[in-house]
Formats: C-alpha cells, structure tokens, sequence
C-alpha cells in the first residue's frame, strides 16, 4: 500500500512511501474501517475560482513561473483542477465595481488567463455575477445589496446570457450558471437580494425558459438551513443541474445528506470557501488548512459531489480587494512578486484533489476516534482513503480495508492518504 504524508512541521509534502499489509487481525482498538463495497456518491471534481485578482497577480509573474503556476493546479501533478468559477460582472476581489457590458475587465485579465488555463487543460465552467447592472436595481448600486426591479427580469437573462455567449465567442464554454451569489446577503461589496419567492419566479419563469445548453445550481449561498430551502426552491426541471453552497456559517453536515437522500439526482457544489486573511506563517497556516479539511471531508460524507475553492492566486496581502475585505488562497505571490508560495492549504487540498479523481465513488468509513477525519474513494483500480489528524497528539490506527489491515501512526497535525491498488 502507498503512503503519501502532508506535516508541515516535519517538512513532509506529499512525501511517499511504501506501508506493509498485514492479513486482518482481531483488533477491537484504534480501528479505522473503510467500506469500498458501500457506494454512496459519484465525485465530480475539484476546482477554484478565476477572478480578476487571481488574474492580475498571475499577470505580474514571469512567462516561467506562469508556466510552473497553471501546471500546480492543473497537472496530474499537482492539484488536478478540473472546475472553475467565472464572475459575471465585479465582486469584492477586482480593482474597482464594473458591469459587463463591453468586457474590457475580461479582456485585460480574465480572459486571457483562463486561454492559457485552456491550453492545458479542459475545465467545466460555472458562471455566478454578484449584482445585475446597477439601473436595473431599486438602490441603482452595485453594492449594498438591493432588489433586482421585476420590469428588468427579462433585461437581465439578456446580460447574462450575452456574458455567455460572449465567452463562448473566445473559446470559454459555460456550461453552469448560479443567478446571484449569496442571495440574501447585503454586502458593501457587489450584492443583490432576493427572497426565495422572487428567486424561483425568475429562474423558472424567465431563465430556465431561455438557456440553450446552459444548466442551473440553486441557492449560492450558505448551508445552515439548506435542506428547507432546497425544499421551497427545487422545481424539477431537466435544467436544474444541483444545488451550490457556501461554508461560511458552519458544516451542517447534516443538512448535505437530507437532500442527498431525498434528491439523489441533484448535485451538490461547494461553490465557495476561504479562511480570512493573516499575514503568511507556513505553521500558522495549518490551522486554517485543517479547518478547511474537516469541511470538505464532512461535505464528501454527507453527499457532496464538487468542490470549488475561492481564489486561486492572491497576493502576499490577500488581495487586491477593492473592499479590504482581504483573504486565503491556497497559492499566494511571495512578497517581491516574482515567484508563489505553495501555501499549507495548498497541499491539504491536494489529498483531495490528486488522490480522488472525478468519477471515483466515496464509500462510507467508520473511525474509532471522533478527533479524526477520514474519507474513502474507489474506482475500478483503487481505493484511496484519506485521514486528518488535526490534534496536538499522535494517533495509533489499525486501518482495515477488506481483508487486509495497516497498522500506523499518524502524526499530530497530518494528513495522510493511504492508495490500496486493486489491478
């Protein structure tokens, strides 16, 4: 069996080994049980967000570190990205608020950073815009939330469907749309609200009716309650691809598998997540990276299928932000501008993102020890079964899968992927 270690402290990334198998033994103690057999469901994929700020600090690399940066996050050896998330219009993390309306915004930056994603890599695209055209408003803003005005309703499915086409035009195919990010949400950013009367009013009675090839995930915002909301807002209709979520008011694990259960065929995305900015310290990071962890590894064991993270690339401050409103990102600009920082994160989300690849089935787990996190995922050639130890102590495990067992150790604060290959 192959292992592959993430501690920071111990200087390990990734680090590879080879871990004996022993036939199954009649422990009772410190036992981790993964169930390969038991299929729960299908992954989808891993991605993260292309905005204009991850798009200017891309641009201040070198055509090298560029090169290098796009092979961390799309290369089968680094984080294997297959999503991304695309604004429709500004949100906080741009230079200034915009309206897309002669994409001059796109064309400097977003476009051309996501054509040479392109060259590498094929992406599944959700497109999310954090306010209609300030006119179409009852606040005339972009920021501080205000209503989209019903006599706009058709108006706005034309924005939108323009920015589509308009991407589709340069070779960027959107096949994922959200129709406002966090709907209710009155942010002193790019905000809009809308209750969920208006929300299913305008998606099944002007947007749905008008997409060609284009598919729909509800909600876009947070998870504490979204089991009834899927309840009031899912219409069945062959357009409504999922439900998106964020994660900013907690796991709500329980949340993800009611609708699971009840509505098997829905997708469930992350569509958002990130801790708030500190100043860069690789140990201090950890935090952050196993609190991200503990979520996502909550959301795939409760029915989540996709994971999109937030911003790809900020800067050495967590920005630009137009709204200080300054953050994490898993790969930062190192303080001179010239080269990145694979941060902690970074490689916390990689025993995700290399290890369960899309198309692979999570299974359920059992672990003895409520301060240890766990998942497993099979396809036809493996198993890979992922566990945090986010503790300050070390933890003895009896790993059985199937008819086989590993006795190790998990450090304090690591994350380790152990790969039983079945060929």
């Amino acid at each position: 069996m192959l292992k592959y270690e993430t501690n920071i402290a111990l200087n390990k990334y990734w680090e590879k080994s080879v871990i004996r198998e022993e036939e199954n033994c009649n422990e009772e103690f410190n036992i981790i049980r993964g169930y390969p057999d038991i299929k729960e469901q299908v992954f989808k994929g891993f991605g993260g967000a292309l905005t204009e700020a991850s798009a200017i600090n891309y641009n201040k690399l070198s055509d090298l570190k560029k090169q290098e940066f796009i092979e961390a996050y799309y290369s089968r050896d680094g984080l294997d990205y297959s999503w991304a998330r695309l604004a429709i219009g500004s949100n906080d993390f741009c230079l200034n608020s915009y309206e897309t309306t002669d994409f001059s915004h796109e064309k400097v930056y977003i476009i051309p950073f996501v054509k040479d994603i392109l060259a590498v890599k094929d992406l599944n695209f959700l497109a999310t815009p954090w306010s209609p055209p300030a006119k179409m408003k009852d606040n005339k803003s972009l920021k501080n939330g205000g209503k989209l005005l019903k006599k706009y309703y058709d108006d706005y499915v034309n924005y939108l469907l323009n920015f589509i086409k308009t991407f589709k035009e340069k070779g960027i195919d959107i096949k994922y749309l959200t129709m406002q990010n966090e709907p209710m949400a009155r942010q002193s950013w790019e905000s809009c609200c809308f209750t969920l009367a208006e929300q299913k009013d305008f998606i099944y009675n002007y947007l749905l009716p008008r997409l060609d090839n284009v598919s729909v995930f509800l909600w876009d915002h947070n998870k504490e309650d979204l089991y009834n909301l899927v309840n009031e807002l899912y219409r069945q209709n062959e357009k409504i691809m999922g439900v998106a979520y964020h994660w900013y008011t907690g796991i709500h694990a329980t949340n993800l598998r009611l609708i699971h259960e009840k509505y098997p065929d829905l997708l469930l995305m992350h569509s958002e997540g990130c801790c708030c900015f500190s100043v860069y310290n690789e140990r201090e990071w950890v935090n952050d990276a196993e609190m991200l962890l503990v979520d996502l590894i909550s959301d795939l064991n409760n029915g989540m299928n996709i994971y999109l993270d937030w911003n790809i690339l900020l800067d050495y401050h967590g920005g630009p932000n137009h709204q200080n409103n300054f953050c994490k990102s898993p790969i930062i600009l190192s303080e001179d501008e010239k080269d990145f920082i694979k941060t902690p994160i970074y490689y916390y989300f990689g025993h995700i993102s290399k290890f369960i690849k899309e198309g692979d089935i999570i299974n359920q787990i059992s672990l003895y020890d409520n301060s240890l996190y766990g998942v497993v995922a099979t396809n036809d050639l493996k198993t890979s079964i992922i566990i945090l130890n986010s503790t300050d102590v070390d933890k003895e495990i009896n790993l059985v899968i199937k008819d086989k067992v590993v006795k190790d150790t998990i450090k304090a604060h690591t994350i380790v992927t152990y790969l039983k290959d079945w060929s």
